[in-house]
């Protein structure tokens, strides 16, 4: 195949124009339970969503645009 023709190959799928993304669907919604969760933190210590939380709760937060 003619280098040509590969360079287009890779260029013209990355050209289209994005789809738009229903983001409301995606992920836990708003008032949904969490899942079980469990995991070492910074201390070593074993937490879990029972040991974590705190007389008024727990607040999670994720961050899904993190640029590293």
């Amino acid at each position: 195949m003619p280098p040509v023709v590969v360079l287009m190959s890779i260029i013209a799928p990355a050209a289209q124009a994005p789809q738009k993304i229903d983001t409301s669907t995606i992920g836990p919604q708003v008032g949904d339970r969490i899942p079980a969760f469990s995991g070492i933190d910074q201390f070593g210590t074993f937490r879990s969503f029972a040991t974590s939380a705190g007389p008024k709760g727990l607040m999670l937060v994720f961050f899904r645009s993190a640029d590293w």
